[in-house]
């Protein structure tokens, strides 16, 4: 390329010399000449339309619509969205139910160690990320493409969802998406009620190495206390009536009593510890004398699935719990 450019500037400087030498006899070249010897400069690439929008972190310069999108948080929304981003965390990406929708995007890292380097070499548009990245982390990658912070806490998945839907320009498909998911949502409750009806309690709790962690309105809690409208234990109702987002709370085995319910939706987190526990707790009259377990009404459900907090997971957490409530699933 270099090379081009220099015989380039020495043709010109010949035709120059040659111009002046003949000035007064020779007459201007001709329209064809003058291209050959002062080639026109390539067209700029188009600018892209941007807009800027305020997020959790500040404000941000993006594209009106961004085509090559960075998801370090809201892989699930963009999916449902129509968008699939260039590149994602792994840990978003792991899972049976996932697999179908994240063939062809690149892993850029996982939870907390992003690879800028991958990310840069991306050539992002745009990059979308929750408040928890660190400052440092943060800055590092608005020198790479505009950023856009969305507060994870602030708000349900379907809050996320609108949030991403109008960071993307996708407001239409997002309205669409979430009027789709409501209408499920209803048809799953009618059933669900039909069968077993209100009253009948409904705990969500997750066994960890020496410590049971009990669901709110998060993760596995959602489906059973938002979408289905079921009644959760005593604490956790006290929980929810204080704050309707109330996420977990850890307790121990010796608490199980104040926290019984007539069916129980049991995750195991990954580890020996884990499983250690939960051998522990089944083995004692605490969890033998449960409701729930009387009655052979605990479903084990898989922690991929059931410890996620997005469109694509909530769903078949939805069609998991239908199964599992009205005695389609087996335990």
């Amino acid at each position: 390329m270099k090379r081009s450019r220099i015989q380039a500037c020495l043709s010109g400087i010949m035709l120059f010399a040659l111009l002046l030498l003949t000035a007064c006899s020779q007459t201007a070249p001709s329209q064809s000449e003058q291209q050959t010897a002062s080639p026109a400069p390539a067209s700029e690439p188009a600018k892209k339309e941007t807009r800027v929008i305020k997020h959790a972190k500040g404000e941000a310069t993006i594209p009106v619509k961004p085509e090559r999108v960075i998801a370090l948080q809201y892989l699930s929304n963009m999916l449902v969205l129509g968008i699939k981003p260039i590149g994602a965390v792994q840990g978003h990406m792991e899972g049976a139910d996932m697999a179908p929708f994240v063939k062809g995007i690149e892993v850029v890292g996982d939870y907390d160690s992003y690879n800028l380097e991958k990310i840069l070499e991306m050539q992002p548009d745009l990059i979308v990320i929750d408040t928890e990245v660190e400052q440092q982390v943060f800055e590092k990658l608005q020198k790479i493409a505009p950023v856009v912070a969305i507060d994870f806490d602030k708000t349900d998945f379907i809050g996320h969802t609108k949030q991403v839907a109008d960071v993307l320009g996708r407001q239409k498909e997002g309205e669409e998406w979430i009027a789709k998911h409501n209408a499920k949502v209803e048809e799953a409750r009618k059933l669900v009620q039909a069968k077993i009806g209100k009253n009948e309690t409904v705990a969500a709790l997750n066994v960890r190495a020496k410590v049971i962690k009990m669901y709110g309105a998060r993760n596995m809690g959602h489906v059973l206390y938002n979408s289905l409208q079921l009644t959760p234990p005593a604490p956790i109702k006290a929980e929810l009536d204080k704050d309707p987002n109330f996420w977990s709370k850890d307790i121990s085995m010796e608490l199980l009593p104040e926290y019984a319910a007539d069916h129980i939706f049991l995750m195991l987190f990954p580890g020996e510890d884990a499983a250690s526990y939960l051998k522990e707790i089944e083995s004692s009259n605490l969890w033998k004398n449960l409701p729930a377990v009387k009655n052979n009404h605990v479903y084990i459900v898989d922690v991929d699935r059931w410890l996620g907090y997005d469109p694509i997971l909530i769903e078949k957490q939805l069609d998991e719990a239908v199964e599992y409530l009205t005695g389609a699933k087996k335990p």
